[in-house]
Formats: C-alpha cells, structure tokens, sequence
C-alpha cells in the first residue's frame, strides 16, 4: 500500500515563518488590510513554497468569504448561561458592525467538525468555538486556517487562543469570603478530580487557606460531581466525618443546594451552624433559596463579550494574547 503523502498546512507555514496561522492566511489570501510588513509578507511567501503549500478547499474559499461574519460553534445555546454570553457576543459584535451566525453542537469532536464546515460553506471570516461547563476541545482542522478563538475551554493541543474564567483568581475570592468571617473548619465539596478548573481554583484556595495559617494539605475535601445529589452526599460526608465544620465551600451552585439539605437533615441552620459558599449563579435559585445563596459569579456576559473583541482584533490582523484570564464577582447574600 502507498503512503500517502500529508499536505502542508498554514499552520506548518506559520511554524516554519515564526509567525501566526492568523498572519500567514491574510498574507495568503492577499488580504489588503492587514498591515503586514513587506518583510513578514515574504518570509511567509518563501516558507509556503518551501513547504510546497497547496490550498486545500476551504482554504480557496477565504478570499471570497465576508470579512466580518463571525461564526460562532457551541453546545451552549439555552439557558440563563448561554443568555449572558450571547448577550456579550451580540454586544460586542454590533459595535465591531460585524454579523453573528450561529451553529448549535453536542459539543463531541465530529459535530463540532461538521459546525465549523457548515460556517465554512457561509463564508464566515473567523470562528468562535464556545463551552457550556470549561474543559478542553479539539480545534477542528478546518478551523485552523482562519482566525478562531475559543471560549470557556481551551485547545487540547495548544491551538487557538482562549478567553476563560479566572479559576485560581475565582477560589481565592470564594474561599476569601468564609476566611474573613473567622472561618476555620471549612469542609470543601469539589466538582471532579478530573475537571480541567479543579488544579487552579486548588492552588487558588491554597494560596488563600495559607495566607489565613490553615494547611491546605489537612483541609477536608469531597466530590460532588457538580450535582445537587452529588452535594447533598459530599456535605454528608464531611459533616458526618467532621461535625465541627462551620462552613461549607462548593464548586459550584447545583452542589450548595444540596449542601442545603444536608444540613438540614442534620438538625443544623445554613449560616448561624454551617455557612454555605457557592460558584455560578446561573438561575435563580441562589437568590431564592433561604437563606439567599452567597456565590461568585461566573464572567460569562464578559467572555462572550471579549471573545467577539479579541476576534475582530485578528480579522484586522492584529496579535491577541493566548489567553485571556477573566474574574469573577462576589454576590454576598445570607448564606455566610
């Protein structure tokens, strides 16, 4: 059986011509308002015919595409989370003058490839891949040719620049707000030892636990899957296994409710026995609660908001950093 030969990429260029994908498709595709220098221009020129760059269809399509369409991939689109980004992504797009189309996916490999080739075929100029829960996605390759950003994920091989939440920033702030109320027996209910946001929002309450002279290492800590039962069960837990705990710190709002619960069940009162801390407000069940969850509001308005930003920045041929670092809010109700 032959080999088949593999084709050279712009991104092969970009590597070969120090430069960015985003740099070598404008010089490519002749794109007149970019403001590449001359010199850039021909370094690039020279490594796509070094490469033997051939144009694959997608990539002949880009100088017919609409230079301000923006296409956005995500799985996020209901809910009072996707509300808040896409609120942020028309915002920001409406004052860039640029248009908004977007492409539902399950968020699996194979439809996130058929979303970005759906774009493609309406001659979108750049895309927006974005998330619903964080974690981490697979650029597909027909993306990597024109400007793409990613959004509450990031690349899972370094591809792509990203705008997400601040984890690390987003614990301290939470686990700040039971410590400057003279909390020391704080129990913590994660989402998942897996999740791509659990290493920084540790290092984060880390930083925070020790700056109050509490070792970390001897904080006592539960899964709780990011579910109400999940909650329920870990607050269990580590009520059962720690009855001195005053306070309850979540990973997110699901896992606090049930928290809720499981204090109850025990004959102890959310804030004057055990307080309780949570990550999102993504519904209205914080504020409805009694008493009023306190929690850390998720940047989500603001991430779709810079997403669309830092897109219109490459279409004008502008760098954008790898990635953009975005904090939370405090919203302090009467839980702590």
């Amino acid at each position: 059986m032959s080999r088949i030969e593999r084709r050279a990429t712009m991104a092969d260029i970009a590597s070969a011509a120090g430069v960015s994908r985003t740099t070598v498709s404008f010089v490519l595709n002749d794109r007149p308002d970019s403001r590449i220098p001359q010199a850039t221009r021909a370094k690039v020129l020279q490594a796509a015919k070094d490469l033997d760059y051939r144009p694959q269809g997608t990539a002949r399509l880009a100088q017919a595409r609409s230079r301000g369409a923006l296409g956005v991939v995500t799985d996020i689109l209901t809910g009072p989370q996707a509300s808040s980004m896409i609120r942020g992504m028309q915002d920001a797009a409406l004052r860039e003058g640029m248009p908004l189309l977007l492409i539902p996916t399950t968020g699996r490999a194979e439809d996130d490839r058929r979303a970005v080739a759906s774009l493609l075929e309406h001659r979108v100029g750049a895309v927006l891949q974005a998330r619903a829960s964080g974690g981490q996605v697979a650029v597909p390759a027909e993306a990597r040719d024109i400007p793409t950003i990613l959004v509450n994920c990031q690349s899972s091989d370094g591809g792509g620049p990203s705008v997400r939440p601040d984890e690390e920033r987003i614990a301290r702030l939470e686990a700040d707000a039971l410590l400057t109320g003279e909390h020391r027996d704080i129990g913590v209910i994660e989402i998942s030892g897996a999740d791509v946001g659990n290493q920084p929002r540790r290092d984060g309450y880390r930083v925070s636990f020790t700056r109050a002279g509490i070792d970390w290492d001897g904080v006592a800590t539960a899964v709780g899957y990011g579910t109400i039962q999940g909650g329920y069960r870990a607050a269990g837990q580590l009520l059962d296994a720690n009855p001195w705990t005053t306070a309850l710190l979540c990973g997110n709002n699901r896992m606090a409710i049930g928290a809720y619960d499981a204090v109850r069940e025990r004959g102890l009162r959310v804030r004057d026995d055990v307080a309780i801390i949570g990550i999102d407000d993504e519904d209205l069940a914080p504020a409805q609660l009694r008493p009023g969850l306190t929690c850390v509001v998720l940047p989500f308005e603001e991430m779709g908001r810079v997403g669309v930003e830092r897109l219109a920045a490459m279409l004008r041929g502008e760098s954008v950093p790898a990635q953009t670092l975005l904090p939370g809010r405090l919203v302090r109700r009467a839980s702590i």
